[in-house]
């Protein structure tokens, strides 16, 4: 039976201790003190409060784990548990008005969980490799993606403001994925390497933040820490700071460049029209419907042609387009005498003289015109200068003879800005027109219906014009000078224009004498066109024919390429793929660095909270963080400056091996592959 506490007599202070303290083994283990078969005669009691205050109870309580059993004098046996620190207390000093938890567990249920505990599991595993290796052949992939979507554009018109604006969109989006992909791959080969660093070595908790944090702040890297015991994350976290910047190089490389566009479009551009119909407005007629003279628009046409040695304009169909146009018209084929001698029917030196009597007067004539009856759109022209192009003896007077031919003319019509240039690519001379001007006059009638196809009204009209400036005199004299005389005209002149108005006056072919009066007249000989008296004139009835486009007597569908300056994509693959290789090698090289640092650690980690904490479950730790559990930045006092490092928790009353975060000296290094809890 037991003896009531109640009775027993008060324990002595060094008794107390004696009955406070525990017996261990060679292990280390806390064992109950040994009982003996007889007891010394003092009855040994303890108070009450006191078996409060030290947890003390009977033997038929159950004992707690770790606890202590002591028997008294009597034979009652008391249990004597270890005081648990509660240092919970120190950091929420407000008492706890929470519902009180569940009794402790009986020793059955704790040795049921000790049996139930596992090690911690050892093993790289395929997820974190596989997602560094995913990340770069994505980035890769997406690289490639963006150079061929930008290459479709390349050369390309620009078709509106919203195609150019999405181009540039989409191609910002590739950027910014191929940024994520390679960032993402790096930050996770940053994560080994920051735990395989404080594996190894210990860091001061101010530099251990900033390990976890050089990914997203800038200001990590002034921590000094990381640059001298974490060289290789920094680098590491240096190129993920870095790689963005591919980011606003590679979008830019597909630019909008300005170039005349080269397009083929079919329009109606303006003719010449030979149709009877057409100049029946451009002549006069008798009561017969015979055409006696060129109309006021015909002459006014020539007019401005001739006195500006200028083919007259026609509408452009595009402010700067080109096209070629071919057609048939009237112009001047012009021979040297001796050769029209052998070559022309009807042509010979008899009629050849009768054509140019001696001048009247006392006068020097400088040049005559003339058309014979006897021959057909013929014209003879006699010049008292020589032109060393045209004829090498300097003594002898230049005599052309000019006929109308039927003429095959290839032009290429040119506007810039709206300016015509007028280049021919071919004039063939195809055939002489030579029919009557009795059968030309009729031509143009309504009611005409000729034998000779080869007839022309139009081809006519124009040797009307042409035949009436050539003919005629030009003679020089002390007092007059230099003046024309129509009157020698073997036929009616049908122009107003003087000879003396147009660029064949400044030939040398005409003041290039020794009987010219006026030694200044070369100053002028640029608006000789092609240099020769012959080709001069040539040129004139070509112009004639090409001003005619200016009438817009008919109109011909042909392709015209619009020069326009137009929008266009441009695409310089250099820079785009040089940043996205340079992006993607220095990945690869810390993705490497990334491997190294998982086979190192054994074990995939990464900076989840669950790994925190999982990494801290250490009660010298729990010390360390009393006053501060609010996890407020900066932290006070001097906890910044301990040094920690990842490892094996050394102590002698660890059933099981442990691994977590510890001060230098309280940690050893892990041991790869052995098992800890």
């Amino acid at each position: 039976m037991k003896r009531p506490l109640s009775s027993a007599p008060e324990i002595e202070p060094m008794k107390l201790a004696l009955v406070g303290r525990m017996a261990k083994d060679s292990a280390g283990k806390a064992q109950p003190w040994p009982t003996h078969n007889k007891c010394p005669p003092q009855t040994l009691a303890i108070p009450s409060s006191l078996m409060n205050l030290f947890a003390i109870t009977t033997a038929e309580e159950p004992l707690s784990p770790g606890g202590a059993r002591v028997r008294s004098c009597a034979g009652t046996q008391y249990n004597m548990s270890p005081i648990t620190y509660n240092h919970l207390a120190d950091c929420d000093p407000v008492p706890d008005k929470r519902p009180h938890s569940p009794a402790p567990a009986t020793v059955s249920e704790s040795e049921s969980v000790q049996e139930t505990q596992t090690p911690a599991a050892w093993g790289i595993g395929w997820r974190c490799p596989a997602l560094m290796v995913g990340l770069v052949i994505s980035g890769a992939m997406l690289s490639v993606g963006h150079h061929y979507y930008y290459k479709s554009f390349d050369g390309g018109r620009v078709a509106s403001r919203e195609e150019q604006t999405w181009a540039i969109r989409i191609g910002t989006g590739f950027a910014f994925l191929i940024k994520s992909c390679l960032v993402s791959a790096v930050g996770l080969a940053a994560v080994q390497e920051t735990w395989a660093t404080l594996r190894r070595k210990s860091v001061r908790l101010s530099g251990i933040d900033s390990m976890f944090a050089i990914r997203d702040s800038p200001l990590a890297f002034l921590t000094l820490d990381l640059w001298i015991y974490a060289k290789t994350l920094t680098v590491l976290g240096i190129v993920s700071w870095l790689i963005p910047l591919m980011a606003i190089v590679t979008p830019a490389t597909l630019t909008v460049v300005t170039y005349p566009a080269r397009d083929k479009i079919e329009r109606l551009v303006p003719n010449v029209n030979f149709d009877p119909s057409f100049w029946r407005n451009e002549a006069q007629f008798d009561e017969m419907w015979h055409i006696t003279s060129p109309s006021g628009n015909m002459a006014r046409l020539f007019t401005t042609m001739a006195s500006s040695t200028q083919v007259l304009p026609v509408p452009a169909p595009f402010s700067n387009s080109s096209y070629e146009l071919s057609f048939w018209g009237p112009s001047y084929k012009c021979q040297r005498l001796g050769e029209a001698l052998m070559e022309i029917d009807g042509v010979t030196q008899k009629l050849w003289d009768s054509e140019f009597p001696d001048p009247q007067f006392q006068t020097t004539r400088i040049y005559m015109g003339t058309a014979p009856s006897d021959l057909n759109n013929t014209i003879f022209i006699s010049a008292a200068g020589s032109n060393p192009l045209w004829n090498d003896n300097a003594t002898q007077p230049t005599e052309l003879v000019c006929q109308l031919w039927n003429t095959s003319y290839v032009v290429d019509m040119h506007f810039t800005n709206g300016i015509q240039t007028l280049t021919p690519i071919s004039v063939d001379h195809v055939a002489y027109a030579n029919w009557s001007e009795g059968a030309a006059s009729s031509s143009a009638a309504p009611s005409y219906s000729g034998l000779d196809p080869t007839v022309n009204a139009g081809f006519y009209i124009m040797h009307m014009i042409l035949s009436g400036l050539l003919q005629g005199e030009l003679v020089q004299s002390k007092r007059a000078g230099v003046w024309e005389n129509k009157t020698v005209a073997s036929t009616t002149t049908y122009t107003d224009t003087s000879f003396a108005y147009t660029g064949l006056f400044s030939c040398p072919e005409l003041w290039n004498t020794s009987s010219y009066y006026y030694s200044h007249g070369n100053d002028s000989t640029g608006l000789c066109r092609n240099g020769t008296l012959a080709q001069a004139i040539e040129d004139l009835s070509h112009n004639f024919t090409y001003s005619l486009l200016s009438l817009n007597g008919g109109n011909t569908t042909v392709k015209v390429v619009d020069l326009t300056y137009r929008n266009y994509y441009f695409y310089g693959p250099t820079s785009l793929l040089a940043a996205y290789m340079s992006a993607l090698a220095v990945t690869i090289a810390c993705v490497v660095v990334g491997f190294c640092s998982l086979r190192r650690n054994g074990v995939p980690q990464n900076n989840s909270f669950s790994s925190f904490l999982m990494t801290t479950r250490n009660p010298e730790l729990d010390r360390l963080a009393v006053g501060h559990c609010l996890g407020s930045e900066p932290l006070k006092g001097n906890i910044d400056k301990v040094r920690l490092q990842f490892g094996e928790v050394e102590g002698a009353n660890l059933q099981h091996r442990h691994a977590a975060f510890g001060s230098k000296g309280s940690v050893t290094t892990l041991s790869k592959g052995e098992d800890y809890y």
